[in-house]
């Protein structure tokens, strides 16, 4: 089968060695087209483009000095691998000089051609992935910095968009680590509010007198420790947005308290005698059903009303599997460059289980995952286990051996490299890659496996 991705121009004005090497090429599935005159081979790349470029150096016309300009000026990145009929390795050097990629002497052994054609494709391919991960990734992380194609994520984008244009309360629902911060930023960043603060504070993890001081300030000396004024957290945001997280777990007492402020536009510090103007948005935000509180009168009527002028739901990762693979990809781009860690991504293996995996903690479950696995990587390909992070995934349940019941070698290597196929759905070069063996390799293997299929 031919592998369309890849595209080889060979230019040589020598028509055997032409020959030889389209015969050659098409042994190993490799798409070549030969040329005998520099003229045809860059008409051709004008026209059709290439993935490799192999030229010889000396020919009538023009030479492959002259095409490797020419190419350079139309593709500055197209690898161009150039060939040279003499002992010396001057021309070679001088070619490397004006952008060649690499070099071999003619009469070349093809085995040896082969080899660096191959490392040559595989940087390409690493190459082209970069740029389409890229691309995916620009076009996924949409306008408000967030990652997702999914449709549940494309009518939180589009509810966004309608519900920060305008000055109202709003609440945010959904599972803990699914971002709901984040859509609260979204929802300053992209109003008329942006150029004002944005001021966050988690409900849950302050008793009712800490989180009124928090909230509306003190004066100084209206309580022991109150050693000068202080200015609450709504005064600091006024002309902006508060963010209250975990909003469930604020008391009866300072729900109205909260209440009478957004009515009013108004508060008063702790200890204080005058009322202070404010001008905010307050957007909450809760893991827990508000309605069924509501009616468990665990939470006020008119409070939650008055905070629920629309609801915003943000959607689990359960919901929006597909959105897995960019999250990751991501977040591994992120981290990789924080801690300073050359690393690509992880293994096909691997990028199975954690896009299979249950997130129970969603997003932040998955990409402090991701971060352990940054952190504590050991090469540029990162490995996960749901057992053992920190351990290669077992890539294959290993045989039993029996002293009595002796299996042929071919057998067994036919069956592990069917299992990283079917791990990697099919893509030989990702296979060949886990593998520790070049395309061409495997390649040859599978057919030696179907001949052998064949004969029996």
């Amino acid at each position: 089968m031919i592998d369309d991705s890849i595209r080889v121009l060979f230019v040589d004005d020598d028509a055997v060695t032409g020959q030889v090497m389209q015969r050659n090429c098409d042994s190993v599935d490799y798409s070549c087209q030969v040329f005998s005159s520099a003229e045809k081979c860059l008409e051709e790349f004008q026209n059709s483009g290439a993935d490799v470029v192999i030229t010889d150096l000396r020919m009538p016309g023009m030479n492959g000095f002259e095409l490797l300009s020419k190419l350079r000026e139309i593709d500055s990145e197209i690898p161009v691998l150039v060939m040279t009929g003499y002992s010396s390795v001057e021309n070679a050097v001088e070619a490397m000089k004006r952008g060649a990629t690499d070099f071999i002497k003619k009469p070349f052994d093809f085995e040896e051609l082969r080899l660096l054609l191959g490392r040559t494709i595989q940087a390409v391919r690493l190459r082209n992935e970069n740029r389409l991960l890229k691309k995916r990734l620009e076009k996924e992380r949409n306008q408000f910095g967030m990652i997702g194609e999914a449709p549940v994520m494309k009518t939180l984008f589009n509810t966004i968009e309608k519900v920060a244009e305008v000055n109202c309360c709003a609440i945010i629902t959904g599972e803990s680590g699914t971002g709901k911060e984040l859509v609260a930023r979204a929802l300053h960043d992209y109003s008329p509010r942006r150029d004002k603060p944005f001021v966050a504070i988690d409900c849950g993890a302050l008793s009712d007198t800490l989180l009124e001081s928090e909230l509306f300030g003190h004066e100084k000396g209206s309580f022991t420790g109150a050693t000068q004024r202080r200015y609450g957290l709504m005064e600091q945001a006024s002309g902006g947005t508060l963010f209250l997280d975990e909003i469930c777990n604020i008391s009866d007492a300072m729900q109205m308290k909260l209440m009478r402020a957004i009515e009013d536009r108004k508060i008063m510090r702790v200890g204080g005698a005058n009322s202070i103007p404010i001008d905010l948005r307050i957007v909450a935000a809760t893991n827990r059903d508000l309605e069924a509180m509501v009616e468990a009168k665990q939470i006020r009527h008119d409070f939650y009303h008055r905070l629920n002028v629309v609801t915003i739901r943000v959607p689990s990762l359960h919901e929006r599997r597909a959105d897995i693979p960019a999250l990751i990809d991501s977040s591994v781009k992120e981290l990789s460059q924080r801690y300073n860690r050359v690393v690509q991504g992880f293994d096909p293996i691997s990028m199975r289980l954690l896009c299979e995996k249950e997130w129970s903690g969603n997003v932040r479950e998955l990409r402090n995952t991701i971060e352990r696995c940054v952190i504590l990587a050991d090469g540029p390909i990162l490995s996960w286990g749901e057992n053992n992070e920190n351990a290669v995934v077992d890539a294959y349940q290993r045989t039993k051996f029996s002293d009595d019941d002796f299996i042929p070698l071919i057998v067994l290597e036919q069956e592990y490299i069917s299992h990283v196929l079917k791990c990697c759905n099919g893509r030989k070069t990702e296979a060949a890659r886990l593998l520790g063996i070049d395309k061409t390799t495997l390649w040859r293997k599978l057919r030696r496996y179907e001949d052998t299929a064949d004969m029996v």
